[in-house]
């Protein structure tokens, strides 16, 4: 905790860049790492850079991911999530096992997040998946990206997607992630687009849509989706990693967010484990002000410390159904066993 903020966070992927996994279903002249070199602006910086192991392609055992999102941080809980791209990396950029083994191994402070891909492995192995991660491995959410290499599907495509919307309501998962905006490497940028979540949010009004990145560029579209859609949530993901970078317009982002949407239903998260370490995450956004200029000029709230703490944890165990003082009793009452 960082006093008396509980803090969870939404977005933590267990990569796995290992040469194993690089052979995906798409060949290209280029190394699937080298793919995702353009991101690294987002962490590879003075605040914080890139992970070392991230760099070797190495991936993190569950011991080494819980010494790097707890052991000195003041991180309380987090969320493991798949990345299921199956286009450039066999068992996905973030494969579900990986996560789940992380999960699997401290479940009183990590949650897992499954995923899968309709389109890549058919919709009847999508469903097949998301029974499984729910039943077997405990997945409490489920992360999927719709876009990849030369092919897409949308949130609200009746016959594919909304199987998968179906089944995760019966498995008693009442949240989805998905990936919106910043195309990794060859997606169509118009793939990316929000839009489709709003028939979807629609049509399943007790599953709880979250919208990853603010679905850079397509951030206007995302915060009006979400203004209006009480079932649709915003993940800032990436958007501590843009801020030591791009220091005015995340305040353009957050401010806006902050304005249209309220506090109760954005999440923080910081992306781990792409860069070296999670705390001076933390504590940059412990500290960070909507200056009063932009209050005036733009009509931005305050970031109150109230606001604050909904964002930065309360939220996202509101979402997940974690009783925030039962957690901090179990955590910080006694100390936390860790697995070897």
């Amino acid at each position: 905790m960082r006093g008396d903020t509980f803090i969870f966070d939404n977005v933590v992927h267990a990569f796995d860049f290992t040469e194993e996994n690089k052979e995906g279903q798409v060949k290209t002249p280029y190394d699937p790492r080298d793919i995702f070199a353009g991101l690294t602006y987002m962490v590879d910086s003075p605040l914080n850079p890139v992970n070392p192991d991230l760099k070797k392609g190495k991936t993190l055992t569950p011991k080494a991911g819980y010494d790097y999102m707890f052991n000195g941080t003041e991180v309380d809980m987090c969320v493991a999530q798949t990345v299921p791209l199956f286009a450039y990396f066999k068992d996905g950029f973030s494969p579900a096992v990986t996560n789940h083994e992380f999960a699997a191994a401290y479940p009183e402070r990590v949650v897992f997040c499954g995923g899968t891909d309709p389109l890549w492995l058919g919709l009847d192995r999508a469903l097949e998946d998301l029974e499984f991660q729910a039943k077997e491995w405990d997945a409490k959410s489920f992360k999927f990206y719709q876009t990849q290499y030369d092919r897409s599907w949308r949130a609200d495509d009746e016959e594919l997607a909304y199987p998968m919307w179906q089944k995760a309501l019966e498995l008693g998962v009442k949240n989805v992630q998905l990936h919106k905006g910043i195309p990794f490497a060859f997606e169509n940028i118009e793939d990316l687009r929000p839009n489709d979540v709003q028939k979807a949010a629609r049509d399943f009004p007790e599953l709880t849509f979250v919208i990853h990145h603010l679905g850079e560029p397509f951030i206007d579209e995302s915060i009006n989706i979400a203004a209006r859609f009480p079932n649709v949530w915003l993940a800032l993901s990436s958007w501590v990693n843009e801020y030591p970078v791009m220091p005015y317009d995340s305040l353009h982002r957050l401010g806006k967010a902050l304005q249209f949407v309220g506090p109760d239903c954005l999440m923080w998260g910081s992306e781990s484990f792409m860069a070296a370490g999670v705390q001076p995450f933390v504590d940059l956004f412990a500290t960070v002000q909507i200056p009063e200029e932009f209050q005036d000029h733009y009509g931005y709230p305050e970031f109150t410390d109230e606001a604050r703490k909904a964002v930065f944890g309360a939220n996202q165990a509101r979402l997940l159904g974690v009783d925030v003082d039962a957690k901090i009793a179990e955590l910080h009452g006694k100390d936390t066993e860790v697995v070897a």
